[in-house]
């Protein structure tokens, strides 16, 4: 026997009363509509709660958001309301006959209209009378349906006029993104056009200066050349007359003598010629894109180094100080290293020398040795050197160590790290040229930045180097 077979009829009238109930009323269905959720309400009922619960539209029963609120009329759940209805006054009849067993409808939740008396949503909706609206509520109902549908109206238009909007943005975005895209495709035509140009500029200087400084050397070359002769002559002359006799020619050997003391007087001497700065025109503005925090590491510093507080300065401080001999410690090299390291990327950052006559920047393996003054293997360091000497500046370079030299001071350099592609290069950021570009390598582990103010020397050379801040313009 099933479920339904073992309940009684006032049971199996209980169930329906409650498939048929409306959940704010709790009576039975009366012009039941459906929402987009799937739950039934009685039509006034519905407006009514949402009424008083104002937006957003929800569902009373799930509290499901109804973005579109549409209602679907249920004719089929009001006939069966209906039918249930009817079935009532039978089955209480049946069900109080003598001798009938099982509970009566009294007993059960399916009162008569008059044994519930006014129901909950009697006291909501007045003029709500079962079955029927009365002129008050129709009028009242027909109201609010028209104040929603005005809504509804106004919100559509609003929605469209928004619709609209957006799209013709849309359009507009596009259209600007291809109008800045037109503009910087121009721009950098017209960039590279103006870098093309500077090149060819740097080009033709390099060229006119190798045309000047090889007429230099040919002349050079003449000249040593012709000396190179006359001093030969005046050897084999001079070897010839040691193995003679010199007292029966006296006045030709003194002739002799004379003429290679003429000679000597013509000191060799080498051509000096001028070297043009490698200028590179927006080398800096593109440079600065890398900029990095750089700032010193007191654990690396040598004893004879002074920090500044913020750690972006060091000075020979002349006297060594009392610090610990740590092996991360340089002792004998006036070097410190920068506290970061790196194993990637690209990194760039420049350091103020002001009137130094001695100096050293760059990178080296963190694994670096910190101990005694011996030259580092070529391929743990990667530093530029530059010396005064006279009035000219002597720049050298490590790993290989290569040098050259020019007349215009250094008063700030820049370093420029590229370890994916193995680039360092120095720059002059005062001429805005390249000092130096080492050949491209393959990096192996971290590198870390390197500083060292050098040695003062009779009261010159004491200005401290300066990690620079990128931030502001200078």
């Amino acid at each position: 026997m099933s479920f339904f077979e073992k309940m009684s009829t006032a049971d199996l009238m209980e169930t329906f009363r409650e498939e048929l109930t409306c959940f704010i009323c709790l009576d039975y269905f009366n012009s039941p509509v459906t929402t987009e959720c799937g739950h039934s309400f009685c039509l006034v009922c519905l407006l009514r709660s949402w009424e008083e619960h104002s937006t957003p539209l929800s569902c009373p029963e799930c509290w499901r958001a109804l973005e579109t609120p549409y209602l679907q009329p249920n004719e089929r759940l009001e006939r069966l309301a209906a039918i249930v209805r009817q079935l009532r006054s039978q089955v209480l009849h049946s069900e109080g006959e003598p001798g009938s067993s099982g509970k009566t409808l009294a007993d059960s939740k399916v009162f008569s209209d008059e044994e519930q008396g006014a129901s909950p949503f009697s006291t909501q909706c007045p003029g709500v009378n079962r079955g029927y609206l009365s002129h008050e509520a129709e009028e009242h109902l027909k109201e609010k349906l028209q104040e929603t549908l005005n809504r509804l109206h106004k919100q559509k238009k609003e929605t469209q006029v928004i619709l609209t909007h957006e799209k013709e943005r849309m359009i507009l975005c596009k259209e600007e993104t291809k109008a800045c895209k037109q503009v910087v495709v121009s721009e950098y035509v017209k960039m590279h056009q103006l870098l093309k140009e500077e090149e060819q500029l740097q080009l033709l200087l390099l060229e006119e200066e190798e045309r000047e400084n090889l007429k230099k050397l040919r002349d050079s070359e003449i000249v040593l050349t012709q000396q190179l002769r006359s001093l030969s002559k005046m050897i084999g002359q001079m070897e010839s007359t040691c193995h003679n006799s010199i007292s029966k020619s006296f006045e030709d050997v003194r002739g002799t003598v004379e003429r290679g003391e003429a000679l000597l007087l013509q000191c060799p001497e080498a051509t000096t010629m001028e070297l043009t700065l490698c200028r590179v025109t927006g080398m800096r503005e593109m440079l600065r894109k890398f900029s990095t925090d750089v700032t010193l590491d007191p654990a690396t510093a040598s004893a004879c180094l002074i920090l500044s507080e913020d750690l972006k300065s060091v000075r020979h401080g002349g006297i060594r100080q009392q610090l610990p001999d740590s092996p991360e410690r340089f002792d004998q090299c006036a070097m410190v290293l920068g506290a970061q390291s790196f194993t990637c990327g690209r990194h760039y950052w420049e350091v103020a020398v002001g009137s130094k006559t001695e100096w050293e920047v760059g990178l080296c393996k963190d694994s670096v040795s910190r101990k005694g003054n011996l030259p580092k293997p070529p391929e743990d360091l990667f530093s530029l050197t530059v010396l005064k000497i006279g009035d000219n500046y002597s720049l050298w370079v490590s790993s290989p160590l290569k040098g050259q030299h020019v007349r215009e001071p250094v008063h700030k350099a820049g370093v420029f790290l590229d370890y994916e592609s193995g680039h360092i290069a120095f720059y002059n950021v005062t001429e805005a040229s390249l000092i130096y570009s080492f050949p491209p390598t393959s990096f192996q582990g971290a590198l870390r930045p390197l500083f060292s103010p050098c040695l003062p020397k009779e009261g010159t050379n004491t200005d401290p180097l300066t990690i620079c801040s990128l931030t502001s313009h200078v």
